[in-house]
């Protein structure tokens, strides 16, 4: 446990109160770690959001045992708790200037909570005033290691933005500020568009990936080598700098960069091959899955948080796409062998800390799927309008499916992973989705998503929107495109628009060929361009545009059909439920399935997964499903789109 994380805990250590209220403006409890350690020490956590839904849930869940349980509510706002908890309870209120006394605590609380290990350890050598320019300039050079003063040249600055974004750091606002400030004044610097290159990472990607278009298509003029020696000699390209160019060739290997389509690699150096689009190889393509590979293995043997999965998850998709992109079906052989050795170990790490993500808050940004909406309400202007798509099923594979047809129309995404609730299923967690809360509080119509509407509408009442504002749709998808039935797009009043497109999850189920088929039919709807004059017309129409998913979906082959008839409350190809804890344990003694707490669930929901790759189906089936903890079907996209 890091030192930080002990000034924090230490204030729980040894507390007799059952009930602890804790004012934490600072979000110190937004951190997984934290977290497990006072599950640890025997509380339960939850967030406050507002006395109705805190009354419910105390109501629900611990008025009638109040002597079992230790329970921490906190809250990240200014507010003051309902006053019979706190006759009831212990309150108290955790602050950064207390764990870093010597820095300016404006500036703390713009930090990443993500790192504050390594700002704990540069703290203690610190020499300075708690000034905001003093703190600043130390943490962007000692924390961020951004020796800024030295870069004056567009190769430092590429390399410098290519490591971040590759990264995937998230520098805080107040550190690009500072960057921008300063990179400002270099003359170099001028022409370039410092502010959106440095805080936003599809912009920085789109614009590299014009540049390189650029630079292709002028390479591609020379006739000859001897020309092309000259051209370089001349005035060589920051691209061409060995450190910029290796951070380059992993960002179009990892696809994220696309390639320059349409281009001849005849007349171009060596150095530009791999950015080029060309008849696929099958030397490449192992390269490149070798690659992706490695670093899944690395990354594998160094799993800290929750984000370091969301990553993860992103190379197992890039690899399992362009495994199936593949006509050599030993590389889909290859695909699942990763997937094997991938959801081993995230099997594990859900068992034992899926109930710390839950605890956690919806800001800086979501962990889950119900915290989407409340990311998005609080990243919402006032007269900003907003539109929530939700691809049904949609796992991260076909996400970059999605995601290559899309960019060829111009469109830029700011990519980030949600973890989904499990069970895997859509009325769980679209659910969540649309109502904003953890499954428990809609046990009534956990079965369905008949409710989603009032949920989605009930939600942004709560934000100050009425109902007249707020639109909902779903079944979008199946028909010819025509705006005049997008009611974002009918109707003018409309602020707010959740819809559900549920093409993908249809085509899951009946995947009667596997992946390859689910590839096959999602790309002829692509081609139909319902999503492109969708997401087009919404841009038009001014909404910023969310799009997202409920859960995904993993291949899977049937371990024989389990017959419980009525004693069995719900059945999936995954997930087996019951509402009755004695039947519950009598069929975990005899299937062989993964028994999973019922954190975030109603109290009469008990659920058995099925294990990886089996589902609960006719013997040796092979079937496209969810329900289950696999990492393709649990992490899954949440994505700003924007045109480029």
């Amino acid at each position: 446990m890091s030192s930080w994380r002990y000034e924090v805990l230490k204030k729980f250590q040894n507390q007799n109160s059952a009930l602890v209220l804790v004012h934490d403006e600072d979000y110190l409890l937004n951190d997984e770690l934290i977290v497990g350690q006072l599950k640890e020490y025997g509380y339960d956590m939850v967030r406050f959001e507002d006395s109705v839904s805190f009354r419910y849930f105390y109501e629900h869940k611990y008025r009638r045992r109040e002597d079992e349980w230790k329970l921490i509510v906190y809250t990240n706002e200014k507010i003051v708790f309902p006053y019979e908890f706190l006759q009831k309870g212990f309150s108290l209120s955790i602050q950064t200037g207390s764990i870093f006394p010597n820095f300016s605590t404006p500036i703390l609380r713009s930090m990443n909570r993500e790192d504050f290990d390594a700002l704990f350890a540069v703290h203690a050598q610190y020499q300075g005033s708690s000034s905001d320019k003093e703190t600043l300039v130390y943490i962007v050079k000692q924390l961020y290691k951004i020796p800024y003063e030295m870069i004056d040249s567009e190769v430092e600055l590429y390399k410098l933005l290519l490591s971040l974004h590759y990264r995937q750091k998230e520098i805080p606002v107040v550190v690009q500020s500072f960057l921008i400030e300063h990179f400002g004044k270099v003359v170099a610097f001028k022409p370039l568009p410092l502010e959106e290159l440095i805080s936003s990472s599809a912009f920085f990607y789109s614009f590299i990936e014009e540049q390189w278009a650029i630079l292709a298509e002028e390479y591609n003029t020379f006739q000859n080598e001897q020309a092309l020696e000259r051209r370089e000699e001349y005035k060589p390209h920051p691209f061409a700098n060995h450190g910029v160019r290796r951070l380059m060739n992993d960002l179009f290997l990892e696809g994220i960069l696309s390639k320059v389509k349409g281009v001849s690699v005849e007349h171009l150096p060596d150095w530009m091959k791999t950015g080029i689009e060309v008849e696929a190889k099958q030397g490449d393509i192992h390269h490149k899955l070798l690659h992706i590979n490695e670093k899944i293995d690395g990354k594998l043997a160094d799993i800290k948080l929750y984000k370091d999965w969301i990553e993860i998850a992103e190379l197992v998709a890039e690899y399992k796409y362009n495994a199936l992109e593949s006509m050599d079906t030993g590389y889909d052989e290859e695909a699942e062998k990763v997937m094997m050795k991938v959801n081993h170990s995230f099997q594990d790490w859900m068992l034992k800390q899926f109930h710390a993500l839950t605890s956690l808050p919806p800001f800086p940004s979501p962990k889950m799927v119900h915290h989407i909406p409340h990311t998005i309400q609080a990243r919402k202007t006032n007269n900003e309008k907003v539109a929530l798509l939700v691809l049904d099923g949609m796992n991260f594979v076909q996400w970059k499916q999605v995601k290559n047809y899309l960019k060829d129309y111009d469109f830029s995404f700011e990519e980030n992973g949600v973890f989904a609730w499990v069970p895997t299923l859509t009325s769980i967690s679209r659910q969540a989705i649309f109502s904003g809360n953890v499954p428990y509080t809609f046990g009534n119509t956990i079965k369905t998503t008949n409710s989603e509407e009032k949920y989605w509408k009930a939600f942004w009442e709560n934000q100050g929107i009425l109902k007249q504002y707020v639109a909902y749709q779903r079944g979008l998808g199946k028909e010819e495109y025509n705006r005049n039935t997008i009611q974002a797009l009918k109707r003018s009043s409309v602020k707010v628009y959740g819809a559900v497109i549920d093409v993908i999850d249809q085509f899951t189920h009946h995947a009667v060929l596997g992946e390859k088929s689910l590839v096959s039919n999602l790309s002829l709807w692509l081609q139909t361009n319902y999503l492109v004059q969708l997401l087009i017309d919404l841009l038009n129409e001014q909404y910023t545009i969310y799009l997202t998913s409920d859960h995904g979906n993993t291949n899977a082959k049937g371990i024989g059909r389990i017959s419980e008839g009525v004693l069995v409350d719900q059945k999936g190809e995954r997930v087996r439920i019951y509402s009755d804890r004695t039947l519950y344990e009598d069929s975990l003694s005899k299937i062989n399935s993964i028994p999973w707490s019922n954190v975030g669930l109603p109290d009469d929901y008990y659920v058995l997964l099925s294990q990886y790759k089996e589902a609960f189906v006719t013997k040796e089936e092979h079937i496209v499903t969810h329900g289950g903890i696999s990492i393709e079907e649990v992490i899954v996209p949440f994505v700003k789109v924007q045109q480029k």
